[in-house]
């Protein structure tokens, strides 16, 4: 018989600045990451506005899920479209084109990253910067900056995401 590692257990208070984040004009709340499950998995509750989608990309290392708690979210998987309400699920496994675009004027979803890793994409510090209230950042002013398109795409692509 071989010893199993047992994970610890993790709590989290709902509605605090402790990890949390503005990652472009969403709010990005990390429940549980890769340090704290093994790696197996990491969790995220993101609140997001029209503005933040990202162009059609394929995951090479994780699979994503997306479970709907507020708003509307038009996603993209492969040839498979789907728009997804409150209570709603989603899978996008990895090496699938995916993308997808906010239909409300904000949706709050909780992302489910497995394994682990591509969690830290969202508060790489090119990328992020940690939220000092909880409210989403402005909205924005037109389209990405070509610097944060090129930081987007290479920074994507050491987590194994390409554009």
């Amino acid at each position: 018989m071989t010893e199993q590692q047992i994970m610890s257990p993790v709590t989290r208070q709902a509605n605090t600045l402790q990890n949390t984040f503005w990652y472009g004009c969403a709010l990005v709340n990390v429940l549980v990451d890769g340090e704290q499950t093994d790696g197996r998995y990491a969790q995220l509750e993101m609140t997001l506005q029209p503005g933040i989608e990202p162009p059609t990309h394929t995951h090479t290392r994780e699979d994503e899920t997306y479970y709907v708690l507020d708003g509307s979210i038009q996603f993209n998987i492969g040839n498979h479209e789907f728009t997804a309400k409150p209570g709603d699920y989603v899978l996008m496994p990895k090496n699938i084109p995916h993308g997808f675009n906010v239909l409300t004027a904000t949706a709050k979803v909780v992302l489910t990253i497995a394994p682990a890793g591509f969690e830290q994409f969202f508060i790489h510090p090119s990328l992020a910067k940690p939220a000092y209230m909880m409210m989403l950042p402005p909205a924005p002013q037109g389209p990405p900056s070509p610097e944060r398109i090129t930081a987007l795409k290479t920074i994507g692509e050491e987590f194994g995401v390409y554009i």
